[in-house]
């Protein structure tokens, strides 16, 4: 392959003008000149005529086998209201010729933009009501955190010992009352819809299964996974939370020949009652279990199961749109503010009005008397009388997924077995207890030669951006959310920092704004910056250069999301090819372009070093993907 802008990634970031492959591997990497020694009678020429030639995508976080859709209900990321919603989700219904009594589960619904309500539908479950009640209906958020359930579905809550006692005011102080923070209330503490994280597999129990890959029919699905990932340059991949059985489909497209990918499968089981008082007690069992998974695939030359990924808090979103407004329930240091807002109906905006102040004696007097304010005279008087429902009184920090002691537990014992640790830590308080776990595992994880990493990092403090660095812990970023969208930063902002108006979402000034995302502190740090499209979340497709435009500009039209935390171009490039083979141990076999690795390579229709150095880096996310290869062999060709 010669005539092209070879951008090696090497460790003298040397740029080359050719590439000699053989047995597929890199042979040699030279000018054009001293490249002519390397072509024989036999030898195949591209003449390649400028364009820029780079090492193959290493994508650290994806879950693969979500980036092709399936036949369902799948709403696409598309913003829809409440009104909009339901014709949609009948349609699938009719479509799908769902028997009474049959769930519908509906994937990637947007639930940060659309959602509007009416004066018919003020909540999503009388929207999903509206949609059917003979269906259990349940809304799978297009961030595999969020989700919403109509009334049929929410009926189908089960306790510990599998018997059906539904979701509602009194199971969610009572039996359910560890879920409370995950399930969206009206005023009088009914559940309006929304169910996040865990809390819907108290609905459906076998949601993480569908979720993660259980019971696909490889033959169906596996050859197209090949193909998108081909598509989008990508030449290794982190599965993280990865289903068993979702293992056997990556095999069988390995033993098919059709592996276009190196992996990496970060494990996942759930454990049980893991803030419960001696929750400890079962980690050596799940340790076992990952053992006897990672077996599964022992002599694949392309698959690894040595990666366990665990999650330490859930996301930063609220819902402005609920009444009262749901809070986050990522795990903050700080705690949320309970915002008041004013939807414009017409506008379709939201008004921040003001903010509850839990200190007035109205709120001290709830919170030593909930139950007396509970009933729905009591709340319509308080509402009346203040402007809010009584439960706005009640703040939050968010919550841990598992206790402090579970969480550095599980790391040490999964560092002991041998697994590289990944863990998804998404506000500052997760951050800094994941730190604290890693950095307890750190001497034993170096020793057997393993890497430990953090996924998203959305808040960071100061103090962890630091040690992070000097840990040299992996710093996983999906750079396609930086992106200063005023709609979706209301869902976050106004709950951290008390704001006056939408005007003063992005003040470079606040906690929020200084610490969002913050790449290149932590780079500066020495710490590890690596690339995870985190698709389908948001996406199925994998976005690579929308995120590697991202991780420049971090702009959305006229704001800029944390821009001291933009990295330059360079920066970004390492980080979606060498540092990302790093972090899953191969970087010695692939991830630059260098003789003895092995030709995972990719040419692209523009060179986006000139486009950042030239100012125009809002065009990086145009790049078009001319020719992807894999150890020598071509597996995809625009």
């Amino acid at each position: 392959m010669r005539n092209a802008y070879v951008y090696t990634v090497n460790a003298e970031h040397s740029v080359a003008e050719a590439v000699a492959i053989h047995d597929g591997k890199i042979l040699a990497v030279r000018s054009n000149a001293d490249i002519e020694p390397y072509i024989g009678q036999d030898t195949k020429v591209r003449d390649l005529d400028g364009p820029m030639l780079m090492p193959g995508i290493h994508g650290v976080h994806i879950h693969a086998m979500g980036t092709v859709e399936r036949d369902s209900c799948d709403l696409r990321s598309e913003p829809y209201s409440l009104a909009q919603l339901v014709p949609v989700l009948k349609d699938c219904i009719t479509r799908l010729a769902l028997e009474p009594g049959e769930w519908l589960i509906v994937h990637q619904s947007s639930y940060t933009a659309g959602n509007q309500q009416s004066a018919e539908l003020p909540t999503l479950r009388a929207a999903l009501d509206a949609a059917s009640t003979a269906h259990p209906i349940l809304l799978l958020g297009n961030d595999g955190h969020h989700g919403a359930a109509n009334s049929a579905a929410l009926a189908q809550a089960r306790d510990d010992s599998g018997t059906v006692v539904g979701m509602n005011a009194a199971t969610l102080k009572g039996m359910f009352s560890g879920s409370r923070e995950y399930v969206a209330m009206d005023a009088s503490g009914e559940p309006s819809g929304g169910v996040n994280e865990g809390a819907r597999l108290l609905l459906f129990p076998g949601l993480f299964s569908t979720l993660l890959g259980g019971g696909e029919d490889p033959e169906a699905l596996m050859p197209k996974v090949a193909v998108v990932l081909a598509r989008s340059d990508i030449t290794s991949i982190q599965d993280p939370a990865a289903a068993p059985e979702a293992l056997d489909a990556y095999r069988w497209l390995e033993n098919q020949g059709g592996m276009t990918f190196r992996m990496r499968a970060g494990l996942y089981v759930r454990p049980q009652n893991s803030h419960a008082e001696g929750a400890e007690e079962q980690i050596p069992e799940l340790i076992q279990r990952l053992q006897e998974v990672r077996e599964r695939v022992k002599g694949s030359r392309l698959i690894r199961a040595d990666g366990v990924k665990l999650f330490a808090d859930g996301v930063l979103e609220g819902n402005p749109l609920s009444e009262p407004p749901t809070l986050p329930n990522a795990a903050v240091l700080n705690g949320f503010h309970q915002p008041r807002f004013t939807i414009d109906q017409a506008a379709h905006t939201v008004i921040i009005t003001g903010y509850v102040d839990p200190n007035l004696p109205k709120c001290t007097q709830y919170r030593a008397d909930e139950a007396a304010l509970s009933t729905p005279q009591a709340i319509e008087q308080f509402r009346s009388t203040h402007g809010y429902p009584p439960s706005q009184c009640i703040t939050g920090s968010g919550v841990l997924e598992h206790s402090e002691a579970f969480i550095h537990a599980f790391v040490r014992e999964a560092t002991k077995a041998e697994f590289n640790v990944h863990i998804h830590a998404l506000a500052d308080r997760g951050v800094r207890v994941s730190v604290d776990a890693l950095e307890a595992a750190k001497a034993d994880a170096d020793r057997q030669g393993l890497s430990q990493s953090l996924a998203h990092m959305q808040l960071v403090h100061p103090g962890e951006q630091r040690r992070i660095g000097e840990l040299r812990i992996f710093a996983t970023f999906t750079y396609a959310w930086m992106v200063a969208e005023p709609t979706y930063n209301l869902t976050v902002i106004p709950f951290i920092e008390k704001l006056s108006d939408p005007a003063g979402l992005f003040n470079p000034d606040t906690y929020y704004i200084r610490n969002v995302y913050p790449v290149k502190s932590i780079v500066d740090h020495k710490g590890i910056a690596t690339f995870g499209s985190d698709a389908p979340l948001e996406s199925r497709d994998p976005r690579v250069f929308i995120n590697l435009e991202q991780a420049v500009t971090r702009a959305w039209e006229t704001n800029v999301l944390n821009a001291p935390n933009a990295i330059d171009i360079h920066t970004a490039l390492a980080a979606f090819s060498i540092n990302g083979t790093k972090q899953l141990g191969i970087s010695d076999s692939t991830g630059s372009i260098d003789t003895g690795k092995f030709a995972d390579l990719i040419m692209l229709d523009r060179n986006p070093i000139t486009l950042a150095e030239q100012g125009k880096a809002t065009e990086i996310s145009e790049t078009q993907v001319m020719l992807t290869v894999f150890e020598g062999r071509i597996v995809h060709e625009a």
